[in-house]
């Protein structure tokens, strides 16, 4: 059985929408953690939460995305992953949607885009032990170090 879910319903019901398998609400609980430890939320606009920074490595732009919309999909297992001691496996990324990076160069905000904004990643319960997400650093993108590190736009929405 695959489930695809968004943040909303992993953050607002995962004990509902998961029932009682706890191995669901802890994948759900890593990838939310992993895509924060990625991302600097900063500002804020009426009230809710502001944009969402990372950092490219490769080129060193600052990427930003309005909101994190979180997906997490479970994946089956097939019979050598089960014998080989994989308990559990989901596939997690960010939702498609728009995004705009500082040109380092220009040191101006490039128009927005509508895309994949990072490569998603996944998640391994092998042998009772879970895949070292958050933990593991992704080779391409890092969070800010601070809010003070955005450069300044007129529009942040």
């Amino acid at each position: 059985m695959k489930r695809l879910l968004p943040l909303v319903a992993l953050i607002l019901s995962a004990s509902i929408a998961f029932g009682e398998d706890p191995d669901l609400v802890e994948g759900a609980r890593r990838a939310i953690a992993y895509w924060h430890s990625q991302f600097l939320q900063c500002g804020s606009n009426q009230g809710q939460g502001g944009a969402w920074y990372t950092v490219d490595r490769a080129v060193g732009s600052i990427v930003m995305v309005p909101e994190l919309r979180i997906q997490f999909k479970t994946m089956e297992l097939n019979q050598e992953q089960r014998l080989n001691g994989i308990e559990f496996l989901a596939a997690t990324t960010l939702e498609p949607g728009p995004s705009r990076w500082w040109d380092a160069r220009k040191k101006a905000w490039l128009d927005w885009q509508v895309g994949e904004v990072v490569p998603g990643r996944t998640l391994i319960k092998k042998k009772g032990v879970w895949s070292p997400l958050p933990e593991e650093p992704n080779p391409y993108r890092k969070p800010l170090a601070s809010c003070s590190d955005v450069p300044p736009m007129e529009d942040k929405r």
